[in-house]
Formats: C-alpha cells, sequence, structure tokens
C-alpha cells in the first residue's frame, strides 16, 4: 500500500519517452534517388507514463498520432 501514497516524482515510470523524432526523407529521382527534403512526421515528442494512468494521444488528422504509435511498437525506427 505504500506505493499508492507516493507522487509521480517519487515513483518510477512504467515507459518514460525523451525526444521521439521520426523525419521522413524526400526524394527526387528514378535511378539515383537523391534526397531533398524530408517530412517531419514527429519532432521533440516526450512525456512518462506512470503504472495506474491513461495517456491519450490526441491531434489534427496527419500530425504524427500513427506514428507516435508505430514507433513505440517497434514498428518503425526512430530518426
Amino acid at each position: 500500500m505504500a506505493e499508492l501514497s507516493k507522487t509521480t516524482t517519487e515513483r518510477e515510470p512504467i515507459l518514460q519517452v525523451r525526444n521521439l523524432v521520426k523525419h521522413f526523407p524526400l526524394t527526387q529521382g528514378i535511378l539515383f534517388k537523391k534526397q531533398v527534403g524530408a517530412v517531419k512526421a514527429v519532432d521533440g515528442v516526450s512525456f512518462d507514463l506512470y503504472q495506474g494512468e491513461t495517456l491519450g494521444i490526441v491531434g489534427e488528422s496527419g500530425c504524427g498520432k500513427s506514428t507516435v504509435a508505430k514507433l513505440l511498437m517497434n514498428l518503425e525506427r526512430a530518426r
């Protein structure tokens, strides 16, 4: 029962994310592809999740919610 009395600053998070970044390259060319830019799908997302908490990620269409989920499940590689 001592765990319930601790504040979130005293407990260890079950998930800690710091500066999560995923940029998708923009390429040009057919045979010799050259990167000409990047789309910043996720840029600098950080949060802590503690036992018993629920985390919701909300935002407009195309803001990176699904990309964050894929990164957390290792379906995509960060950076």
